[in-house]
């Protein structure tokens, strides 16, 4: 309930404010894209987990250059009698993403994050937003404002231990795709495979990475349907880590990931997804929910073709396994031709 209510008060409005501007020119139809979205978790975005990424991959004339904006607010903490998590503060990623289309239908790309863990300045507006539609608090109120404690003891010792205000370049990631089926009037649907190789280039002590080497495979599948019919999107693989910095002795060094989505064009040139990422635990050997569950969150929001192959995308997302995840999320894209 306290997810429904959220989607409903927050989205709902924006679609009605920003359609109520757009141009009602039509444009041509195009295979579903996927929201640019992972699990901005402080101790989970410092892995190589990708966002799904479009099924269509760029053709040899084609490059595309985007910029990201993630905004995740997180609390949450729980303990055992050996372990005690603290996870209060916020996540601001600002990525730039490159793709280029390659001759034999290839593709390659680079991610470069700018990563900033603060104290932020959505507290007061989450909890104004609980109070306005009577949804819990669930101790929000009681710790200061936009304060930053990323913390996670074990057995006394303490092993992530953050609450200063930290920014830097993260990870680097190297992308590539490869179709496996392309558009044409009989397939009904378009699919490719991706792989990246996230590189160690932030700062692990701050949690602008990981210090690992991590490489992920995946497939990424859209239908074509006609634009004002549901189109479903999905896809999922594996992500595999090299040994990090982060609490090493808990770490996995193998997680599943997955993506599921519907998307229709309800305007001319605005569609609408509905999206559910999960993936697999990224640490063992722990009795909390946020580290040792699977995680899930789901995803309003609407992406807005302004001129030709120029997008923009906005999203919501919510943990929908309360903890694992940040407990808000908002995702800004700008995506152009170059």
């Amino acid at each position: 309930m306290r997810h429904a209510n959220f989607f409903c008060a927050v989205f709902l409005p924006c679609v009605t404010a920003f359609s109520g501007s757009l141009s009602w020119a039509e444009t041509a139809a195009r295979t579903a894209r996927p929201f640019y979205s992972f699990n901005q978790s402080p101790l989970i975005q410092i892995y190589g987990l990708p966002a799904l990424g479009e099924s269509r991959v760029l053709g040899p004339d084609e490059s595309t250059l985007a910029v990201h904006l993630q905004i995740a607010n997180h609390f949450t903490g729980a303990s055992t009698g050996s372990e005690t998590l603290s996870l209060d503060g916020e996540t601001q990623r600002l990525t730039l993403l490159w793709r280029q289309g390659l001759p034999r239908n290839k593709e390659w790309g680079f991610e470069l994050p700018f990563v900033s863990h603060n104290g932020g300045f959505l507290d007061m507006s989450i909890e104004e937003f609980h109070d306005i539609f009577g949804l819990p608090q669930n101790g929000r109120t009681d710790p200061p404002r936009n304060r930053i404690d990323y913390r996670y003891t074990r057995n006394g010792v303490d092993l992530v231990g953050l609450t200063r205000a930290v920014s830097g370049v993260g990870d680097v990631r190297l992308f590539a795709g490869e179709p496996i089926v392309t558009q044409t009037a009989s397939s009904g649907y378009t699919a490719a495979w991706r792989v990246s190789l996230k590189l160690p280039t932030g700062d692990d002590a701050e949690l602008l990475g990981s210090g690992s080497t991590d490489l992920a495979a995946w497939l990424s599948i859209a239908t074509t349907r006609p634009p004002d019919k549901w189109n479903l999107y999905g896809g999922g693989g594996v992500l595999l880590m090299s040994g990090g910095n982060v609490m090493p002795a808990q770490q996995r060094h193998i997680v599943a990931f997955g993506t599921l989505g519907i998307s229709q064009k309800f305007f001319p040139q605005v569609t609408i997804n509905a999206q559910l990422d999960v993936h697999s635990p990224f640490y063992s050997d722990s009795g909390l929910r946020q580290l040792g569950e699977y995680a899930a969150q789901g995803l309003l929001g609407l992406d807005w073709e302004f001129t030709p192959r120029k997008f923009l995308a906005f999203s919501i997302s919510e943990d929908l396994v309360v903890g694992t995840s940040p407990d808000v999320t908002f995702n800004l894209s700008l995506t152009v031709p170059f």
